[in-house]
């Protein structure tokens, strides 16, 4: 046993150091596309208006040639674009003249703040202020002038659009397509202070109407920093220590058991809460945020999904302490899950860059229920940049109770090399307290690909006892397992005959326990053809074999359909049928989207699932709509429902939001409603449950230093 973990440390550190070396040869050559683009210093501040007739932008250094991403990678943009740079000791502006090919008819359709720009006529801004080829900001709108920003961090590989920044645009739609000016204060974000080096920089298209997204510098993936080219001629900015508070007042009116919060009035169902965020700038590279009492009374529940399987099932954070800056602490084996964390006390966190080497750590005091005691949740993660793009990383979690602790130390690193060629690798060790044992998993991955392909061979090892080790704090479906996986993805734009692209994907997975037993065999295609413009077809097969008490064989077939799924307006529908541990199965998907005007946008989804034979009304129809009416772009109403037939629960979310000064300064009214039943192992229902509940919260910003 000592002799083959040896072999595999050496392994490794072969695989790693060889890696390496390609990865620097690499990170030199920054290929033959590279550009630059001149800010143009102004005296004389624009006027957000969105026509582009400001002094500042007759002598600004224009330009244009944008380059397809798809749908012919490389080719000149058919929905051409022009940009524009210019700044002053406080602001960057951005300008964008846009021409749209086929008229007027396809401008935006996004409404909401923080939409989805990809299915947009729209643009996007892109700032590696580090000049890092890794991590960047983005600042996205289109004809209508709608909102998007957030972060890029790993070369593409996370995005966050949680990152929020008080920033100025606006669009104006003509003849010929639409313009844009954005105006973006440099103290929102983090640079290197009092240096004149060249800032990262690229510009994106999206224009839907002919599939197409174009960059100005060239890229093989849509979000992929290290392609990037150059902003100069910007003066040193300066940034210093400032600090603004944003307390709040929440009012709540419920049915339910008292929350168990720090409350300023309570009697009988009424409850007052107060708390407060405070969020400061640590000079020009680094930024914090203490929250005490935080409130998060305006985050929707979690609708009931669909589980074939036996793993738990992961519900993704919604709440804004935790979603902001997450992305760093996220890894393929994941050791940091904040759902684990329940209602607050009090949280502190920070993120920077201090040299090469980035940060982030958190850490919550929650409060006890169910029984459970009051714990502390301290996670740091700390990452240097090694070899242009690549990086090497820790992190290290702690959750501490009394009696007791949980604890996980992640390394990890994420090299990349010559021909579109990626390594990762983590080794976790998980150290919980009492008579429990270390137990350790690992991962390596091999990838090669661009937004055309995707193929990658990766290997996982997790002990036995790893995932009660870890999940106090993480998510770790399954462990005492073994297994190799790979995916092949290709996607062919045809362009003729009537076919717009052709999609092929084949996944393999293969898994064995510690004991050298199969647990588990998986192996899927697919294939899918739009034509026609905007239609799709989809037929897929998987064989699946899974051991639990005894072999089971899920083998599923798939067939699916839709119009338009590259625009807001559009139609979908799968269909699912197969075994499903010793059960038929059947399951239709249909799912719609629909913008009737500017300011109104609707979803809709139908699931029906039916088992044969179906004991238990393990049977089930979900029935889900979301409606979005936005009066202006900081005055919305949204409003979320679900019922499902398997436990009657009837769900209805409502808010009302004005951000009277974006982002955090608020008014919020917010309505949840929950009925349903609790089920037991047969028939009839434990109880039935009906909860309501009205919240109304307001967020003040006060700046104070």
């Amino acid at each position: 046993m000592d002799r083959r973990r040896g072999c595999i440390g050496k392994v490794w550190l072969l695989g790693f150091l060889v890696c390496a070396v390609f990865s620097r040869a690499g990170a030199q050559n920054e290929g033959e596309d590279f550009r630059s683009i001149q800010a143009a210093s102004t005296g004389r501040l624009p006027q957000i208006d969105g026509v582009l007739d400001d002094s500042c932008w007759r002598s600004a250094d224009w330009q244009g040639d944008f380059v397809q991403l798809i749908p012919s990678p490389g080719s000149p943009a058919q929905a051409q674009t022009r940009v524009a740079v210019t700044f002053d000791d406080r602001w960057i502006y951005a300008a964008f003249r846009c021409f749209n090919p086929a008229g007027s008819s396809v401008n935006s359709k996004i409404t909401r703040r923080d939409g989805n720009m990809d299915q947009d006529n729209a643009v996007t801004f892109y700032l590696d202020t580090f000049h890092t080829r890794r991590d960047c900001y983005f600042f996205s709108t289109n004809s209508l002038g709608i909102q998007v920003d957030g972060r890029i961090g790993e070369d593409g590989r996370t995005n966050d659009k949680n990152w929020d920044c008080v920033w100025s645009v606006a669009s104006r739609e003509d003849s010929l397509g639409w313009t844009t000016e954005m105006a973006i204060p440099v103290a929102q974000f983090r640079f290197p202070q009092n240096s004149s080096q060249p800032w990262g920089v690229n510009f994106r298209r999206n224009y839907p109407e002919l599939y197409e997204t174009s960059f100005w510098r060239v890229r093989d993936q849509a979000w992929r920093v290290s392609q990037s080219g150059d902003l100069t001629g910007l003066a040193g900015f300066k940034k210093n220590f400032s600090a603004s508070l944003y307390p709040y007042l929440v009012g709540i009116n419920t049915n339910a058991a008292a929350s168990g919060r720090r409350t300023i009035y309570s009697s009988g169902s009424t409850e007052m809460i107060s708390g407060a965020d405070l969020r400061f700038n640590l000079g020009a590279t680094a930024d914090g945020n203490f929250t005490y009492n935080p409130d998060f009374a305006t985050v929707e529940a979690d609708l009931d999904v669909i589980n074939l399987t036996r793993y738990e099932t992961f519900f993704p954070e919604k709440r804004l302490y935790f979603l902001e800056g997450a992305e760093l602490f996220s890894n393929r084996i994941n050791v940091f899950y904040s759902r684990r964390i329940g209602d607050l006390d009090y949280g502190i966190k920070s993120n920077g860059r201090v040299g090469d080497f980035n940060y982030a750590v958190l850490s919550a005091r929650e409060r006890p229920a169910a029984g459970n005691p009051s714990s502390q949740t301290t996670a740091f993660r700390l990452q240097r940049d090694v070899f242009g793009s690549s990086n090497v990383g820790l992190l290290a979690v702690d959750r501490s109770y009394s009696g007791g602790f949980n604890r996980a130390l992640s390394t990890d690193a994420t090299l990349y090399f010559p021909a579109h060629l990626l390594l990762n690798s983590q080794f976790v060790g998980s150290f919980p307290s009492g008579e429990g044992d270390f137990t350790k998993a690992y991962y390596l991955r091999l990838t090669r690909e661009s937004e055309l392909y995707h193929y990658h061979l990766a290997f996982t090892n997790i002990d036995p006892g790893f995932r009660d080790n870890v999940n106090q704090v993480g998510f770790i479906q399954n462990d005492d397992r073994r297994e190799l996986d790979s995916t092949v993805r290709y996607e062919w734009w045809v362009k003729q005959y009537g076919i717009e692209r052709v999609t092929c994907n084949t996944q393999w997975n293969n898994l064995w326990a510690h004991d050298g037993a199969l647990r588990n065999v998986y192996l899927s295609q697919s294939v899918g053809v739009t034509f026609l413009g905007k239609w799709l077809i989809g037929l897929g097969n998987t064989y699946n074999t899974e051991l639990f008490e005894k072999r089971f064989h899920n083998h599923t077939k798939l067939v699916e359909s839709g119009y338009n799924l590259q625009s807001w307006n559009n139609i979908s529908e799968l269909y699912v049928w197969g075994r499903n541990f010793d059960r038929d199965f059947s399951q239709l998907r249909l799912r719609g989207t629909l913008k009737p005007n500017e300011e109104l946008s609707l979803s809709l989804e139908y699931t029906r699932l039916h088992f044969s034979p179906g004991p238990n009304n393990s049977s089930t129809n979900l029935y889900n709509l979301n409606l979005d009416y936005n009066f202006t772009t900081d005055l919305w109403l949204r409003l979320v429902t679900q019922y499902n037939t398997r436990n009657h629960r009837a769900y209805v979310y409502g808010l009302f939001g004005w951000r009277f000064v974006p982002p955090f300064g608020a008014l919020y009214l917010a309505y949840t409603g929950d009925r349903f039943d609790v089920l037991g192992d047969l028939p009839p229902p434990l109880v039935r449950k009906n909860e309501r509940a009205f919240f109304l919260k307001l967020t003040v910003p006060l700046a104070i230093y």
